[in-house]
């Protein structure tokens, strides 16, 4: 079972990025709630920890791909809302046609393979 996990692991590590800005692409929302989306919209098949969601978003962020906004939500509280830009869109349209010519590719060898 760990050895299925870790194979899971590696497949959805290069995803990362693309999830986040498919999810950001229809506005700001801070970590949790991506989280949560990710989770509703994957039927739990993909859970993103804290430990990796957030380093990811600080190199988008960084790499010019989000921005942040901190919003006020309680006397105390404040979090911190992010939101895609015209350079992440670009990304993100990259990473899709990467993503379609990698899937296809895949599709070609299993088809092929199951063929002889």
């Amino acid at each position: 079972m760990a050895n299925h996990t870790r194979k899971q692991n590696n497949m959805k590590h290069g995803s990362i990025e693309l999830v986040l800005l498919l999810l950001l692409q229809s506005g700001k929302k801070y970590g949790y709630q991506l989280a949560q989306e990710l989770n509703k919209f994957s039927d739990g098949n993909y859970e993103l920890k804290e430990t990796t969601m957030y380093p990811t978003l600080y190199r988008l962020n960084e790499n010019g791909y989000l921005d942040s906004e901190q919003i006020k939500v309680g006397v105390r509280r404040t979090r911190v809302y992010y939101f895609i830009t015209d350079n992440g869109r670009q990304r993100l349209q990259d990473l899709l046609d990467e993503y379609q010519t990698i899937t296809n590719a895949i599709e070609k060898i299993i088809t092929r393979t199951s063929e002889g």
